[in-house]
């Protein structure tokens, strides 16, 4: 069963674009990554905050990529542009309802 995961990175006022940059240049080394199914940046609406939605194929695949170069890429990019250390959660998908909308699709679905 794959793991999701929201990685949400509160930007110093008016950075958030700076973080969305780090994600353009790290993103596609994420997606090489083995098990990484899903990596997508979402940045709020007026604001500085930016979620990141993940999927991984294993909770292996996950300990590899939070031990790898490009997060730790990632983390050296945004050093001065984040309020604080990320707020992240890792979940089960629960899907209710409709099967086509009531889960985070991935690249293998």
């Amino acid at each position: 069963m794959s793991i999701t995961v929201v990685a949400v990175l509160t930007a110093k006022p008016g950075l958030g674009p700076g973080v969305i940059e780090s994600f353009r240049e790290v993103s596609p080394l994420v997606h090489q990554e083995p098990g990484c199914e899903l990596y997508a940046a979402h940045l709020e609406l007026d604001g500085d905050t930016v979620v990141m939605v993940e999927r991984w194929s294993t909770r292996a695949d996950l300990d590899a990529h939070a031990v790898g170069r490009p997060l730790a890429r990632l983390n050296a990019l945004n050093t001065d542009l984040l309020e604080r250390d990320y707020d992240v959660w890792f979940l089960d998908n629960i899907p209710l309802g409709d099967p086509l909308k009531a889960t985070v699709p991935s690249s293998t679905d």
